[in-house]
């Protein structure tokens, strides 16, 4: 058996779940079988200070089994400071106990991390789509909402009469935080502008759903030519609602957010455009995790 965890905002969990999906396949003939762990709680040393969303993935209709405690009680010692579960714990990362774990060191595309043993415990982001390309078709069933959810009318009388494209604007704790801000470039207006602009050379009808955690940081710094709506300020949608409606619009500007790079990713539209940004990451040597064929600007 293995089990992944899955933590942190939805998308991470998305990603999380793609790559546990991705490692099942490659498992199950091996007869290994792949479980996720969804407790809602701080469960590894891992996950200490940045844990704390909810699990919306649990929302989709996701199939993977969750491990259940008589799962998870071998693996007890990874959140324990006594010094016979410390010392468990540095057996375990190198390999040398029975129940291991393994944490994703290395952030870019690592083929070698689809080849877990039995009896692990996994930790990491797994941002990127190479994992799981394959499987986009099973994915895509099982990334849909698993209760029925009727979009507000004033927003489909918008999709039938334009060409939609959702704008997304993250800002929060890659403003707040001081350690995300090492980690994740601020966007700012000089890339929403251009991308707006590229948008627009290639649309006959524009119109924009902007989303964003940052309404009154928009509401001063943007401004649009074409027609527009703050999503955020006038509708009390969920954080999932918002990534099924960003995934229904025809085109996607993406912010270097997991979230958004799975809103552009759901969309099913053949003729979509998405626009990414070229600087996702402050570290240099973490590869941009845009699509091939997303527009970088």
């Amino acid at each position: 058996m293995v089990v992944v965890r899955i933590y942190e905002g939805l998308g991470n969990q998305m990603f999380e779940y793609a790559y546990a999906y991705a490692l099942s396949k490659r498992l199950e003939s091996r007869g290994i079988k792949v479980y996720i762990d969804v407790r809602d709680k701080t469960v590894t040393e891992f996950d200490k200070e940045r844990y704390g969303r909810a699990l919306d993935i649990l929302q989709f209709n996701i199939k993977l089994p969750r491990a259940e405690e008589s799962i998870l009680r071998h693996w007890t010692y990874i959140n324990d400071k006594k010094m016979l579960h410390r010392i468990k714990f540095f057996l375990a990362e190198h390999q040398l106990w029975k129940y291991k774990v393994f944490k994703e060191l290395k952030y870019n595309y690592t083929r070698d991390y689809l080849q877990v043993e039995d009896n692990t415990y996994v930790v990491g982001w797994f941002q990127h789509y190479q994992y799981f390309e394959k499987y986009r078709n099973v994915l895509l069933k099982e990334f849909t909402y698993a209760e029925e959810w009727c979009m507000p009318e004033q927003l489909k009388k918008i999709m039938r009469d334009y060409q939609v494209a959702s704008v997304h604007v993250r800002r929060g704790d890659y403003i707040k935080n001081s350690k995300v801000r090492k980690l994740m470039c601020e966007l700012g207006e000089k890339y929403y502008q251009a991308a707006v602009v590229r948008l627009q050379s290639e649309l006959t009808a524009p119109y924009l759903f902007i989303f964003t955690d940052d309404e009154e940081w928009v509401e001063k710094n943007l401004e649009f030519e074409i027609p527009n709506l703050v999503v955020s300020n006038h509708y009390n949608l969920s954080a999932l609602q918002e990534m099924v409606l960003m995934s229904q619009c025809n085109h996607n500007i993406i912010a270097n957010s997991t979230f958004s790079w799975w809103g552009a990713w759901l969309n099913m539209h053949e003729d979509k455009i998405v626009i990414a940004p070229k600087k996702w990451f402050v570290d240099k040597k973490r590869n941009n995790i845009a699509m091939k064929n997303w527009i970088l600007v």
